[in-house]
């Protein structure tokens, strides 16, 4: 009891303490009630400069909104998507009859055009027009000299495209300056062009734009002077350079492949050499072919080493294996053709396979 009572009991001087805390609270709060400390001085504001700190704000601001906005790139009318087009401010409609357009295999060439296909307002067409970006041979027509003729029917007699001339080739709708030397240019990298497949490979040139050359032009290989066929099982790296696509890598790799093997026995073997594309093969043949076939000495199959047949060309152990176990069951392989009685054997090897292999 005696310390509970000692909380709440102060001396003298505390109780004054208190005391004067008490009326200094009172009188402040009576002060801040009846006293007024408003004041009827008129602040002293300079209008001009404010406004002109209001408009350099509201010149940030609307720089940071353009910001803000998508950039738009320049771009083909004639490929815009369904989003493009959403983006762009049009409407579903409007995408449909685009997408319509295109699907017919028709495209835009023109402002004037896109407007008569899409059917947009004239504010939204002023808004995209300069974004527009159409192909050189619409764009510089005057320049290209192109053929006025869109649907390019020509009556005169074809001409041989390897024997073109530049200015012939601009005379084919959609073929301006830079593409008629393009085509040229491609033409020498191959030695002329021997298939339509070759002239889709020339870049920017389109399917339509083929079309109309085929309607003018058609495609031999002229030869003005008839090269000398090389062996080549007997051919050097050097000499296998002379064919367009093949360099110093390819060149090394043929050889190398080719005397792994023992030579090539079959044309199809060159297909065998790692990065060589079947285009380049039509080209090497033209320059080379198999003139003489390799003497390649056989292992009997019954009297060889598992080692021996291992190393052969175009088997591996699991094959090697098989073979092996065959012979052990039936004690020896009577007639190579007995290969293909083996579960695995691969069938579509075996003409490369009894290169190197004999049971007599």
């Amino acid at each position: 009891m005696t310390k509970t009572k000692s909380h709440f009991w102060y001396n003298k001087s505390q109780r004054n303490g208190i005391l004067y805390l008490s009326v200094f609270i009172v009188v402040l709060q009576l002060v801040y009630y009846f006293v007024d400390f408003s004041t009827d001085k008129v602040e002293d504001f300079n209008f001009t400069e404010l406004i002109t700190f209001q408009n350099k704000i509201d010149s940030l601001k609307r720089i940071e909104i353009e910001k803000r906005k998508p950039k738009i790139y320049p771009f083909n009318p004639s490929f815009i998507t369904d989003y493009k087009g959403y983006k762009l401010g049009m409407s579903t409609q409007e995408i449909d009859r685009l997408l319509k357009h295109r699907k017919n295999g028709k495209y835009i060439n023109s402002a004037k055009q896109f407007q008569q296909v899409t059917k947009i307002s004239d504010s939204l067409l002023n808004q995209l027009k300069p974004y527009f970006k159409f192909p050189d041979w619409i764009s510089n027509k005057k320049n290209n000299r192109f053929s006025t003729v869109k649907n390019n029917f020509f009556k005169g007699k074809k001409k041989n495209i390897n024997l073109a001339t530049q200015a012939e080739l601009q005379k084919v709708y959609g073929i301006g300056n830079k593409l008629a030397a393009r085509i040229l240019k491609f033409k020498t990298s191959i030695n002329g062009y021997h298939n339509v497949e070759q002239l889709k490979k020339v870049y920017g040139l389109k399917s339509e734009v083929i079309n109309n050359i085929l309607e003018r032009f058609y495609i031999k290989v002229e030869n003005t002077a008839k090269k000398e066929i090389q062996d080549l099982n007997t051919a050097s790296a050097n000499d296998l350079k002379s064919v367009y696509g093949i360099g110093e890598k390819l060149s090394a790799r043929i050889i190398k492949y080719r005397n792994s093997i023992g030579g090539f026995y079959f044309n199809d073997q060159v297909n065998e050499v790692y990065g060589l594309k079947p285009e380049i093969v039509q080209l090497l043949f033209k320059e080379f072919q198999i003139l003489s076939k390799p003497k390649i000495e056989k292992l009997n199959v019954n009297e060889a080493a598992f080692k021996q047949v291992l190393h052969l060309p175009y088997i591996d152990f699991e094959l090697t294996k098989k073979i092996f176990d065959y012979r052990n069951e039936f004690a020896e392989i009577q007639h190579i053709e007995e290969l293909k009685k083996i579960e695995g054997f691969p069938l579509d090897k075996y003409d490369r396979i009894v290169l190197y292999l004999t049971a007599e």
